[in-house]
C-alpha cells in the first residue's frame, strides 16, 4: 500500500504535516536505537574479553595460591626457620590469590567485566527489539487515516518512555558509541559500493 493509498482523500494539509513530522521523529529514534544497540554489542564484546582474561588469571593465581597454601602449611617450620621475613609475604600472597579467585568468579559483583558484559548484551537486544517496533509503527500506522492522531501521539509518547527507561538501566559508553557510528558508516559505504557495482 502506498502512502497516498493509506492516507485517502480526506487528509488535511495540517494532518499531513503532523504525520510527516511524526514519521521523521520515528526515523530519528530508529536510527538512534540502531547505533545504541551496536554500541552495547561492542561494549559487550570488550567486557567479555576482559572477563575471559580475568578468568584465566584467576585460575592461575588460584592454583598458585592453593599450592602455596598447602606448601606453606606443610613446610611452615622450615620456611620460617630459613626465611623468617619471606614466610608472611608468601602466606599473604596465597590468601590474596584465593580472594582474587573468589572475587573474579562471582558474577554478581557490580561493574565486574562479567556483569557489564551481560548488562550491555541484554541492553543491545532490548534496543533492537524497540527499534523494530518503532520501524513497524512508522511503516504501518503513521499514514493510516483510520488510526486517529490521538492514538498515534499516545503510542509515540509510550515509545519515548520505553526508550528512556531502557537507557536508564545502563548507558552506552562514549568510545563504544563512536565505534558503532564508524562501524555503521563503514557498512553503509560498502553496501552503497556494492549497489553501484551492480
Amino acid at each position: 500500500m502506498s502512502r497516498n493509498d493509506a492516507m485517502g482523500p480526506s487528509i488535511s494539509p495540517e494532518e499531513r504535516k503532523r504525520r510527516q513530522n511524526l514519521e521523521d521523529e520515528l526515523n530519528k529514534i530508529e536510527n538512534s536505537l540502531h547505533v545504541t544497540a551496536t554500541a552495547h554489542y561492542i561494549s559487550s564484546e570488550r567486557y567479555s574479553g576482559w572477563d575471559r582474561t580475568f578468568q584465566y588469571l584467576s585460575y592461575f593465581t588460584g592454583t598458585f595460591g592453593t599450592t602455596g597454601g598447602v606448601f606453606s602449611t606443610l613446610s611452615w617450620k622450615k620456611i620460617t626457620a630459613r626465611y623468617p621475613s619471606l614466610a608472611p609475604i608468601f602466606a599473604a600472597f596465597s590468601v590474596t590469590s584465593f580472594l582474587f579467585t573468589v572475587a573474579v568468579n562471582r558474577n554478581q559483583i557490580p561493574n565486574s567485566p562479567a556483569t557489564l558484559h551481560k548488562l550491555h548484551f541484554t541492553s543491545g537486544i532490548e534496543c533492537q527489539y524497540l527499534q523494530r517496533r518503532v520501524s513497524f509503527f512508522a511503516k504501518t500506522d503513521v499514514w493510516n487515516t483510520s488510526v486517529p492522531w490521538t492514538t498515534l501521539a499516545s503510542r509515540y509518547e509510550n515509545l519515548l518512555k520505553e526508550k528512556k527507561e531502557m537507557n536508564s538501566k545502563i548507558q552506552s559508553e562514549g568510545w563504544a558509541y563512536r565505534a558503532a557510528l564508524e562501524k555503521i558508516e563503514k557498512r553503509d559505504k560498502e553496501k552503497r559500493q556494492k549497489e553501484q557495482e551492480l
